[in-house]
């Protein structure tokens, strides 16, 4: 019997001119030397919420793969200008499109050129290997990564048509937050970029400036991020001016961007092709509360919304569930049974034209 293996590869890719983090996760046959990643039948797609950065959930991720078995791979891709290294972060590169990093319309272009990246690497593996078809897509998003998938797949209907499911994770598809002051609040910093960047950017300064102990003290027992990974990570965000500048931008743009009620037509796109998985959590969430949850139960009771989108309420989860250990096995298992129950839906194939 083969033995085998899930591993997770760190790449670097420069995507629209932006050095991205990506992430390979594959399943290897240890028993067939040199070891290399099997080519899978279905591939699990991930885009992050904010803050951008894809390594919040690559344990997550990997721990899903496994569980799913042989067969299942998944790729995941940072904002563009979202990390913790210079160059990742650096607009002020001349070469470099401001708008890739600054813009919900840029962030998905970004997503675009990964995903093309993405069937190109799978194209070549297997031609090396044999005439397998192209995996299937199942897109998996968290929070406003939600809307950049929503917004890629009416884009691009090529992709569409390889996608075999759409699971969201507390998407924050629309903006009309709860408790209702604090769209208020939001929408007058949206509407004052300047001074929201310019305090953002100096807390950010300040905080490079504390002891690193400080730093992790905030972070653990005030920030509730209790493991040491995450701390590193969230640490070099929060100590990072470059990146606080792209970050709040893009944040910015995001409250502007999102539509106040939800897109049903981009929706029932979606669902005639393929079902959509769709998970809320408590808090009260600002971003995706539960009252949106029963607004879509209510469009899909009265015919406005296909039968074919399964919702599901966990009052334990919070919105940024990904730093907290103790929420990641409720997700996890979400995500598992809803690609398990999600069909495939025919041969893959792939417009040349798009590549």
């Amino acid at each position: 019997m083969n033995e085998y293996s899930v591993k997770v590869v760190e790449r670097r890719r420069e995507i629209c001119a932006w050095p991205t983090d990506t992430f390979e996760i594959d399943h290897y046959n240890l028993d067939s030397p040199p070891s290399s990643p099997i080519h899978p039948h279905t591939v699990l797609v991930f885009v992050p919420g904010n803050p951008g950065c894809a390594g919040w959930y690559i344990p997550m991720l990997k721990t899903v793969v496994q569980r799913l078995g042989c067969g299942y791979s998944a790729r995941a891709a940072s904002y563009a200008g979202h990390g913790t290294v210079p160059d990742v972060v650096r607009s002020h590169n001349e070469d470099r499109d401001h708008k890739i990093a600054w813009s919900v319309d840029g962030q998905v272009e970004h997503k675009v050129q990964w995903i093309d990246e993405v069937t190109k690497d799978f194209m070549r593996s297997r031609s090396r290997v044999d005439s397998s078809p192209l995996p299937r897509i199942v897109w998996v998003s968290h929070s406003i990564g939600s809307h950049l998938v929503q917004r890629h797949l009416i884009l691009r209907k090529d992709v569409l048509f390889r996608t075999r499911a759409v699971i969201h994770l507390m998407p924050f598809t629309r903006f009309d937050p709860f408790p209702r002051w604090k769209e208020t609040i939001l929408s007058m910093a949206a509407n004052a970029p300047t001074i929201t960047t310019t305090v953002l950017q100096t807390s950010s300064r300040f905080a490079n400036l504390l002891p690193r102990n400080v730093v992790d003290i905030y972070l653990k027992h005030i920030a509730g991020v209790s493991l040491v990974e995450d701390r590193e990570l969230a640490r070099g965000l929060l100590c990072n001016p470059e990146y606080a500048k792209n970050f709040i931008t893009l944040g910015m743009e995001e409250i502007r961007d999102v539509p106040a009620k939800s897109d049903i037509s981009a929706m029932k796109i979606i669902g005639n092709w393929c079902p959509a998985f769709i998970l809320f959590g408590g808090g009260p969430d600002q971003w995706a509360p539960k009252f949106h949850l029963d607004e879509i139960s209510s469009d899909i009771a009265d015919g406005s919304l296909p039968k074919n989108i399964t919702l599901e309420y966990n009052d334990d989860l919070l919105h940024g569930f990904i730093v907290y250990p103790e929420m990641i096995e409720p997700v996890v298992n979400f995500i598992c049974k809803s690609v398990i129950s999600s069909p495939d839906v025919g041969t893959c194939t792939v417009l040349p034209s798009k590549l």
